[in-house]
């Protein structure tokens, strides 16, 4: 699995170390996320969204839903406890609004 890290960061005229020193990693650590040897931490994906000025999904291949669901649960697990069940409740509500569409 695969971010669009180094493509957009490539875009913007960026160079690795100079983009891994503004989101708070080594350059190291950036080359394994970009090759998709790792996967970031939802703090680590929010720094690098917000440095290419880009939101969490646009770093992530559209084909690849497992990917997509990954960095959502990054994100979630970064969030404090209140935040996390607002989102959870929010999700259920989705979910009941989709079963009462569907029936």
């Amino acid at each position: 699995m695969k971010l669009q890290i180094r493509e957009l960061r490539k875009n913007k005229g960026l160079n690795g170390e100079t983009f891994a020193a503004r989101v708070g990693c080594s350059k190291s650590y950036l080359s394994e996320i970009e090759t998709g040897k790792k996967w970031p931490s939802g703090r680590l994906l929010k720094a690098f969204a917000k440095e290419l000025g880009v939101s969490i999904h646009d770093l992530i291949d559209s084909d690849d839903t497992d990917a997509e669901l990954a960095a959502h649960l990054a994100v979630l697990r970064d969030l404090s406890e209140a935040d996390r069940r607002a989102v959870l409740r929010h999700a259920a509500g989705l979910l009941e609004q989709d079963v009462e569409q569907t029936t």
